[in-house]
């Protein structure tokens, strides 16, 4: 029994040194929190891998170092889990709640090094000795990697740090619930187009004893946009008589029409039907139609007036 309790005591001894020599000198008790928009708009014209938003963590914290004389436990309680690489860029994020955002964190430590910070759950030994503990401040980092549906990305700490059981701790967390959403896209005809008249040069009748028209005159229609990728130019009118591809005279001139055209392969916009409109795609937040306008032989010409009128409307996505 003498012998049991000696080694009892030596066994309570050593567990009390072990637990003496196990504490650092200092741990760090910071963290760094993030304030963010209610709402978030990402408009689909804006291209996969593009920055999103950029926003830096509140909380600046000072470098230091820590000293422990024997192996110190550290568990990192993460948020997120699934990385991805944002394409087009070779950045390393996290796919978060939101389709098609990722976010990753870059930390700045005292000498001026940013370097990404691990957002999932693991937990590390670290050797005795001491070390430098330098997460001075933060940053967020998010990405479109894919078409965004609206959804919310809820507080929460994204990171927890325990040292040796919660002696110590560092966290990263988003302290305000922010609502990503599909930018609405907006699009208007030119101030200048809404109510537009396109002269046409005078001819004579003699210019149709060869000829199906003539006059032609050039000229662009455009749509000031927003977050629109496309316009369609949608067109309507009275067709000439004799002659559905052309737009009605409703001057004195006979066997005359109006040839709406599009430039470049000068194709027929008609008056209704499957070729009555163009799509556009919109380029530095403008949509251009290149057009043109002629008279168009439809009957035996005679001389006169010539007036003719076509509609346009426009949808876009």
């Amino acid at each position: 029994m003498k012998y049991s309790t000696q080694l009892l005591s030596a066994l309570l001894a050593c567990g009390l040194s072990m637990t003496a020599q196990a504490a650092c000198d200092r741990y760090p008790k910071a963290g760094h929190t993030l304030s963010l928009p209610a709402t978030i708009e990402v408009p689909d014209s804006l291209p996969v891998g593009s920055l999103i938003l950029r926003k830096a963590f509140d909380g600046i914290t000072p470098g230091f170092t820590i000293t422990c004389p024997t192996a110190t436990l550290r568990q990192f309680s993460g948020h997120w889990s699934d990385r991805i690489t944002v394409p087009g860029t070779g950045i390393v994020a996290y796919r978060t709640y939101v389709p098609g955002v990722a976010v990753n964190v870059m930390v700045k430590d005292s000498s001026g090094l940013v370097y990404p910070h691990n957002l999932r759950s693991a937990s590390i030994v670290m050797a005795p000795g001491t070390t430098a503990y330098n997460n001075v401040s933060a940053e967020a980092f998010f990405y479109k990697i894919g078409p965004v549906e609206s959804a919310t990305l809820h507080a929460t700490n994204w990171l927890y740090e325990r040292w040796a059981t919660n002696q110590g701790y560092f966290s990263l967390t988003l302290v305000t619930s922010t609502r990503f959403v599909k930018a609405s896209a907006t699009c208007d005809l030119a101030a200048g187009d809404v109510n537009r008249t396109v002269a046409l040069p005078t001819v004579r009748v003699g210019d149709f004893r060869t000829a199906t028209s003539a006059g032609a005159t050039p000229f662009d229609l455009s749509a000031n946009c927003s977050n629109a990728s496309n316009v369609t130019f949608r067109f309507s009118g009275t067709a000439a008589s004799g002659d559905a591809a052309r737009f009605a005279n409703t001057g004195s001139a006979r066997g005359l029409g109006l040839w709406l055209y599009a430039r470049g392969n000068n194709s027929t916009i008609t008056p209704s039907g499957t070729t009555s409109s163009r799509t556009i795609t919109v380029s530095n937040n403008r949509a251009v139609l290149p057009l043109g306008a002629a008279y168009f032989k439809t009957g035996t010409v005679g001389q006169g007036t010539f007036a003719s009128t076509a509609t346009v409307s426009i949808t876009y996505n």
